[in-house]
C-alpha cells in the first residue's frame, strides 16, 4: 500500500511577488526535497510548469496554488487521476454565492424579480494534478512565457473532474486569512 508521501518525491515552490520573503521564510524550514524556482517575472501558473517539467523525473505533477487552504485526500486525487488517464485533473467544490440584490428574470415576455437568491455553482479551487507527457506536448505548441491554467485546460480534451470536499477555502484577501485561520482549527 503506497503512501501519498512516497508518491511525492520533491516539492517546487516558484515564486515571484516578495518572492525573497518567501524564499526566507521556506528556507527556516529545511526541507530537504523542496526546490525554489524564483521567476523573473511572473509567468502564470502553468507557465512555471515549463521549468519544473525540465528538472523533473515525475509523469504527474500535483499543483497546488499558494492562496489556498485545503484539506484533500491527496491518495484518492492521484489515484483518480491516474485510474482516468487524463491529461489534467481538476479540483472542484460547490460554492454558494449570496447575490445582495434582487435578480432579473425575464421569461415568455413576463418579468419577475428573485429577491437576494443563493447561487450554487462547482468552482475551479486552484489544485490540480497534470500529465507531464501532455504538458511536454502542450509547450511544443505554446511558446509563450506567461501561461494561465485555463489555456492548458481548453488544449486538452481528457480532463477529470475531483470534488475535493468542503474543506477548501481561497486566500486572496486578510480577511480570508482571518477566516481560514480560525476555520482550519475544526478540520
Amino acid at each position: 500500500n503506497i503512501t501519498v508521501l512516497n508518491l511525492i518525491k520533491k516539492i517546487y515552490v516558484t515564486t515571484h511577488y516578495k518572492s525573497d520573503l518567501v524564499e526566507k521564510i521556506i528556507n527556516k524550514k529545511k526541507i530537504s526535497n523542496l526546490l525554489i524556482i524564483k521567476e523573473k517575472k511572473a509567468l502564470g501558473t502553468a507557465g512555471s510548469l515549463k521549468s519544473i517539467i525540465k528538472k523533473s523525473k515525475s509523469k504527474h505533477l500535483l499543483i497546488i496554488n499558494g492562496d489556498v487552504f485545503s484539506k484533500i485526500n491527496y491518495k484518492k486525487l492521484i489515484y483518480s487521476h491516474i485510474k482516468n488517464n487524463s491529461d489534467i485533473t481538476v479540483c472542484i467544490k460547490e460554492h454558494q454565492i449570496k447575490v445582495p440584490y434582487a435578480v432579473l428574470a425575464k421569461k415568455n415576455n413576463k418579468t419577475s424579480f428573485n429577491e437576494k437568491p443563493s447561487i450554487k455553482k462547482k468552482i475551479n479551487t486552484g489544485i490540480y494534478v497534470v500529465s507531464v507527457k501532455f504538458l511536454q506536448g502542450f509547450f511544443k505548441k505554446n511558446k509563450h512565457e506567461t501561461i494561465g491554467m485555463d489555456k492548458v485546460l481548453k488544449n486538452s480534451n481528457k480532463i477529470n473532474l475531483f470534488d475535493i470536499g468542503k474543506k477548501w477555502i481561497d486566500i486572496g484577501h486578510i480577511s480570508d486569512f482571518k477566516r481560514a485561520f480560525n476555520e482550519i482549527r475544526e478540520w
